[in-house]
């Protein structure tokens, strides 16, 4: 896969870094770099271990990940004032401990389908499936999914071989319930009110903090979203970026 992860806008003082989920692609966050219209430097991660095979995924590790996205974190705050972290799925887990870790150049995190709690349904391990061993691409989910997926595989068996990324996630979910009393930033969550891995129980874990905005967006899924919802979020994401950006 081939990936431009950084545009640098020259005198800006602000950085969004986007930081996608597991087997996950930067490419899914391409309607939301182009709605920021380079008003913004934006620097658009590929995770180790992802954008090439299922063999490659399964030798990185949640540790491996997070230090990524830490050591980018780091070598951005020596250059930016103001540094957002964009997140889907486990990027929004990802995120969370960066913003602990981070404190006074993270300023905000934008976070969507945020996993704290995992519930994968059936239709997606049916849509895992599809993608993995055919080109059936009919359908607006399957191809939202297709696109988000940056693992290619030629076997089942790769897959059982990534069983132990999917513990980590999940014990990443349940860590991260715990650290979000410890956040100060702002914080927004969008999640899908179709998710076909995250439950919507995820969003009884945020109530208690008034720092932690959550929203659902309808007729949604973990990888699709409607172009109303699309519409949705980046409206959400300009007006949090202009409140964080202001203070």
């Amino acid at each position: 896969m081939i990936h431009k992860e950084y545009s640098h806008k020259a005198q800006s003082d602000t950085c969004i870094v986007f930081v996608h989920g597991i087997q996950g692609s930067p490419w899914q966050f391409n309607y939301l770099i182009d709605a920021l219209d380079n008003k913004y430097s934006v620097e658009n991660l590929l995770l180790p271990g992802h954008g090439y095979t299922a063999k490659e995924f399964s030798q990185t590790s949640m540790q491996e990940w997070q230090s990524y996205v830490d050591k980018r974190i780091q070598r951005l705050e020596k250059e930016y004032a103001n540094i957002v972290i964009v997140g889907h799925s486990m990027g929004g887990l990802l995120a969370v401990q960066s913003a602990l870790s981070f404190p006074d150049k993270i300023k905000g995190l934008f976070l969507l389908a945020l996993p704290l709690v995992v519930n994968m349904r059936y239709r997606f391990i049916r849509n895992s499936l599809i993608i993995g061993f055919s080109n059936r691409n009919d359908d607006e989910v399957i191809a939202a999914a297709r696109k988000a997926n940056s693992i290619s595989t030629k076997s089942a068996f790769e897959y059982l071989a990534c069983t132990p990324r999917y513990i980590e996630l999940l014990k990443k979910s349940y860590t991260t319930r715990k650290l979000l009393i410890k956040l100060s930033v702002p914080v927004t969550i969008i999640q899908s009110s179709d998710d076909e891995i995250v439950s919507n129980r995820s969003l009884q874990y945020v109530k208690p903090y008034s720092n932690i905005k959550a929203l659902i967006v309808e007729d949604s899924g973990h990888y699709y979203y409607p172009k109303t919802a699309k519409e949705f979020i980046v409206n959400e994401l300009f007006a949090f970026l202009s409140c964080i950006i202001s203070t």
